[in-house]
């Protein structure tokens, strides 16, 4: 499985804030980036934390979301950054207009508490809204 790099994330968020006319970009929280980072493929006594990719992109969106990583653009950085770790292990969405629903989602998210059980929400609606690439 590939995960996403330090400077993966930061350009990330440098597009999410500067393609709508931000120039706020970076990291605030430099313990939650490393948190988000290491912890999607944790292995706690020989079992992977988070079981599925599924769940892998939930945390990576949640925690950015909840955590305020960056500076500015957590929300659209959360979103991005998801898909983005979904579309390096060969897999998309299913309908481009997602990325239209995606903005209430993840505001959704925003509202909701910081637990497993909306992470596994999360992860139910990324694995309905994406396929393996062909």
């Amino acid at each position: 499985m590939k995960y996403l790099t330090r400077n993966q994330f930061l350009e990330i968020n440098k597009y999410a804030v500067t393609s709508v006319g931000g120039v706020n970009y970076g990291v605030q929280s430099e313990a939650a980036l490393e948190v988000i980072i290491n912890q999607p493929d944790q292995v706690v006594f020989g079992h992977e934390l988070y079981r599925t990719i599924w769940l892998k992109a939930a945390f990576i969106l949640q925690k950015i979301t909840k955590k305020h990583v960056f500076v500015d653009g957590n929300k659209r950085t959360a979103i991005m950054a998801a898909l983005y770790f979904l579309h390096l292990n060969g897999y998309q969405v299913k309908e481009l207009s997602l990325v239209n629903q995606a903005d209430d989602f993840v505001l959704a998210i925003t509202n909701s508490p910081d637990n497993e059980d909306t992470m596994v929400e999360i992860a139910k609606w990324l694995e309905a809204n994406h396929h393996r690439a062909r």
